[in-house]
């Protein structure tokens, strides 16, 4: 028996008390809608799930069947979560009615549950996280809500990918619970008798992640920046989530980048430090150009101007500096605005006093065009930058 499916008949345990177990004479016949039943999974008090064969096909399937004794016919819902086609969803196949019952036939897929999964890194808690944001995004602009994520609903597989689960069931309970949920992972506004949303799915979604995080990592050992997008993605007011799961899923592309995240505004420093996590190489020669320039200041104010001989070794090691930070400069991400946009502006004027103390080398003057020409360059590219898309 899978995890998965394990899961599956754990979750309609969890939906129980209304309804007692599915005895065998009451199974219904799904053969007029290419389904044969061939052996129980599990059960619960809601009903029960299935090992069956798809007939056409040959190939062996999930059926969830859900006891309801409304003569509603299947929710429309149902029918578009079947069809769902992302990479990231345990795909159902169809669904309808038979007699007392809802059914939905599903993916029959093996894979360890994230629950049961132990994670090595906070990146590859963010791929996951990456992954499963998509499959909630995906469903939304389907107009679909999935009301119950958490860990064990969220499939690892062996080729590493993962699958988001029991879509389906919660659309067949959509009669039965119009909100749902598990606690722990429900939103405050559902606990409080509000209607599910998809900033309600973004909330399960970030106390699954930073659980994972916890649970895998240590709480300590949780990157901050990780830990503020989970905070806001679960914070109490919808008001104060992310806008959609796009926003969600940006941010935590923003967090595998090394780039600032919008969870957590960085402080220059900071920044600072994020460049240099992404650039080391034009860090490094950034750097190197900022302290001779800084070595060349401080020649300045101790006086060694007034010794011919330190006149040029300090001249020397001013057009150094300045061709080593044209060249750092220039290797600068202009995909991106960065606070060192601030640090080029500076060094183009620190390079012109240079010029203007030594207005005989041509080597310091051509210094001075290529930073400002490096400066124009950059903001050239970011005015060009098509503008971001407004979010609704």
């Amino acid at each position: 028996m899978t995890d998965i499916l394990k899961a599956l008949a754990a979750e309609l345990d969890e939906m129980g008390g209304r309804a007692g177990a599915i005895d065998t004479d009451e199974l219904p016949d799904l053969t007029s809608d290419d389904f044969r039943l061939i052996s129980p999974i599990g059960g619960g008090g809601m009903g029960s799930v299935y090992m069956a064969e798809q007939i056409s096909l040959g190939r062996r399937v999930a059926v969830k069947l859900v006891r309801s004794a409304a003569s509603a016919d299947v929710p429309e819902e149902a029918r578009t979560v079947a069809r769902l086609h992302h990479p990231n969803i345990v795909q159902a196949y169809s669904a309808g009615r038979s007699g007392d019952f809802l059914w939905m036939a599903m993916e029959l897929a093996d894979g360890e549950s994230a629950e049961r999964h132990t994670f090595r890194s906070a990146e590859e808690i963010a791929r996951f996280g990456i992954a499963v944001a998509e499959a909630l995004a995906y469903a939304h602009a389907c107009g679909i809500l999935h009301r119950d994520v958490k860990p064990s609903n969220i499939f690892l597989r062996a080729d590493g990918s993962v699958k988001l689960g029991d879509f389906g069931l919660a659309c067949l309970a959509t009669s039965l619970a119009p909100s749902g949920g598990t606690a722990g992972y429900m939103a405050p506004e559902i606990v409080s008798g509000g209607a599910a949303s998809e900033r309600s799915d973004q909330y399960a979604l970030g106390k699954t992640l930073l659980e994972l995080a916890e649970r895998s990592l240590g709480r300590k050992a949780v990157p901050a920046d990780l830990a503020a997008i989970c905070a806001k993605a679960s914070a109490k007011s919808p008001d104060g989530r992310y806008a959609d799961m796009p926003a969600m899923r940006d941010d935590l592309r923003r967090f595998l980048a090394r780039m600032p995240v919008m969870a957590n505004p960085p402080s220059p420093v900071r920044r600072l430090f994020l460049f240099a996590k992404r650039n080391p190489a034009a860090t490094a020669g950034a750097f190197a150009a900022a302290l001779s320039l800084a070595a060349f200041v401080a020649a300045l104010a101790v006086g060694y101007l007034h010794k011919s001989r330190s006149l040029e070794a300090v001249h020397q090691e001013a057009a150094r500096a300045s061709w080593s930070l044209v060249e750092a400069m220039t290797k600068f991400d202009r995909s991106e605005a960065d606070p060192r946009d601030t640090e080029l502006r500076r060094a183009e004027e620190i390079a012109q006093r240079l010029a203007e103390r030594f207005p005989d080398d041509e080597s310091m003057k051509a210094a001075v065009e290529e930073i400002r020409k490096t400066r124009e360059r950059r903001a050239a590219s970011m005015m060009h930058r098509p503008p971001a898309r407004r979010r609704r």
